[in-house]
């Protein structure tokens, strides 16, 4: 896999794009209700994915070092771990949603705030790079672009439960 950030960014944005009408889709009963107790809602969701968003721009801010290796080299090792959705995997304490209610209209405004400065960092920001104040918790260190690329599969992983969640 090559480094672009025009087609990172264009998938990024097509990716938001999708995520922002799922959310449009619910009603505000359903956005917050829960399919069962220990299950996540819509809006659980949306806030889950807003944390990864911030936290993913706190490290794109620190990646400043050179990673002296291929800037993609490990996308196929968590692309695997990501998109199995058998694979169940508890969110580290600072990206569990409150349990508050929500709604959808305040949701979208902050992940559409978030993901256009994170699109903005894709077109300026030397992608290559790697912040080690901010390490994988099962990938270590990894570069811009990993980063990105890896929030991206990330949301479509949600993307799917949110579809799962419109269709109860």
């Amino acid at each position: 896999m090559e480094i672009n950030s025009n087609t990172l960014a264009a998938q990024f944005r097509a990716t938001t794009d999708t995520l922002i009408g799922l959310l449009e889709a619910f009603t505000p009963e359903t956005f917050n209700h829960k399919p069962s107790p220990t299950a996540w809602n819509a809006g659980d969701v949306a806030e889950h994915l807003l944390l990864f968003d911030i936290r993913l721009q706190e490290i794109l801010a620190t990646a400043t070092e050179p990673a002296n290796r291929n800037p993609t080299e490990k996308t196929a090792e968590y692309t695997a771990r990501v998109t199995n959705r058998e694979a169940r995997l508890d969110a580290p304490p600072f990206l569990v949603p409150t349990a508050t209610e929500r709604t959808a209209a305040e949701m979208i405004a902050k992940l559409q705030t978030v993901r256009n400065k994170i699109i903005a960092s894709i077109e300026t920001h030397d992608l290559s790079l790697v912040s080690t104040a901010f390490p994988h918790r099962f990938f270590g260190e990894m570069t811009a672009f990993e980063w990105i690329h890896f929030l991206d599969l990330h949301t479509h992983r949600h993307i799917l439960q949110l579809r799962e969640l419109l269709g109860k």
